[in-house]
């Protein structure tokens, strides 16, 4: 796809502050994009594998001389509260003007968490578990650059955390959390495994599906999400399997898409079933949310207007909703994703910690079916 700036925007019901850069060779343009504000201490946030490559030493030799460019050398392999804090205390001590988060979600994640800390003071579990501190600034410069297509997060003002007690924690801030800068470059998609280009995809569309029946949806986000919906049905399986240039570049932009649409929605149901999944079985993220996806499309389709319906069936290239629930699961099984919680190593008494643990995220609520618990257990059952 073609070289994309989009410029940051605010109507009456969308609010996006970050600016966007989409397209290959963008990460390269980095010193250009910070030269005019004289940001010279910097910290870039990776994961190891990025360490060792080339192209990170390009990318480090793109800044003049004088600007002082270090490397977080602990691993980040979990957002949790003792890896936030780490690297907060890091940047606290060390004054960086501004830090590059270069990785998946959970780089990006925590190098946002630690950023806003950084200036807000205190330890994250003050902020999302005690709740005795409030975001009240913005943190130091962030510029997110996501090396997989699917988590958002580079134009989302939240971060996902977990906790020593299995549960996820968010810490947001619609005013002071978006990204200054996102850089979403698809050449650094290209090394991604199969296997994470089919978890993060189908997290991806997952999330343009729940913003879409969200019911704080908008125009705005409501194209967003139909054009993520389409980029991603239309190229995961092809990114997963041949790992064509075309197909990553699509995939960046509907995962892109993805995260314009539920920034200013959140997710919802698939997501809050796929916490406990996650938190106490270990399953990856991206398997964990799409396991229920197919029965929402059936389930909640039928409550979207005529007309939102008929937009959606036909982005899917669907006649009814039938059809719609079977291609999203057709598409998981080409890819490699399990489609049944049995399959997850999850046994039918386990439904309950599931069912419990669901509950507990309110956005469980924010779709136009009110679900009571024997409800989702019927629901729930019915893909063991």
């Amino acid at each position: 796809m073609q070289k994309i700036v989009i410029f940051p925007k605010k109507t009456k019901n969308y609010y996006m502050p970050t600016k966007i850069f989409f397209g290959r060779g963008e990460i390269m343009k980095t010193p250009n994009l910070i030269k005019k504000k004289k940001l010279k201490k910097i910290l870039l946030i990776c994961g190891s594998h990025l360490k060792k490559t080339s192209l990170l030493i390009k990318f480090i030799n793109k800044f003049p001389d004088n600007y002082e460019i270090n490397i977080y050398q602990d691993i980040v392999s979990k957002s949790t509260f003792s890896t936030i804090n780490k690297l907060t205390k890091y940047c606290r001590e060390n004054k960086f003007d501004c830090l590059i988060g270069m990785g998946g979600g959970t780089i990006l994640d925590t190098t946002k968490a630690a950023s806003v800390l950084s200036k807000n003071g205190g330890i994250i579990e003050d902020y999302v578990l005690f709740k005795n501190r409030e975001i009240i600034r913005r943190g130091i410069f962030f510029i997110a650059i996501p090396t997989t297509s699917g988590t958002g997060s580079e134009v989302t003002p939240w971060s996902t955390i977990w906790g020593d007690d299995k549960k996820k924690y968010s810490l947001s801030s619609n005013l002071f959390m978006f990204p200054n800068i996102a850089i979403v470059d698809p050449e650094l998609t290209n090394t991604l495994s199969s296997k994470t280009t089919a978890e993060s995809g189908i997290d991806a569309l997952c999330q343009a599906f729940e913003s879409y029946w969200d019911n704080k949806h908008n125009i705005i986000s409501d194209k967003h999400a139909l054009i993520a919906i389409k980029f991603i049905l239309g190229n995961l399986e092809l990114a997963v399997r041949k790992k064509t240039n075309i197909a990553r570049d699509r995939m960046a932009w509907g995962s892109m898409n993805g995260g314009l649409a539920f920034s200013n929605t959140q997710t919802n149901i698939c997501h809050a079933i796929s916490y406990p999944i996650t938190g106490y079985w270990n399953i990856a993220h991206g398997q964990a949310t799409s396991i229920t996806l197919p029965i929402f499309i059936r389930e909640i389709l039928p409550y979207l207007s005529k007309n939102r319906k008929s937009k959606l069936l036909k982005i899917m290239n669907a006649k009814d909703i039938n059809e719609a629930e079977k291609n999203v699961l057709s598409l998981m099984l080409k890819i490699g994703l399990k489609t049944k919680l049995s399959d997850l190593n999850i046994s039918k008494k386990d439904i309950d910690i599931v069912l419990n643990e669901s509950f507990c995220y309110p956005q469980i609520k924010n779709i136009p079916i009110n679900y009571n618990r024997e409800n989702l257990r019927i629901l729930i059952e019915s893909i063991y």
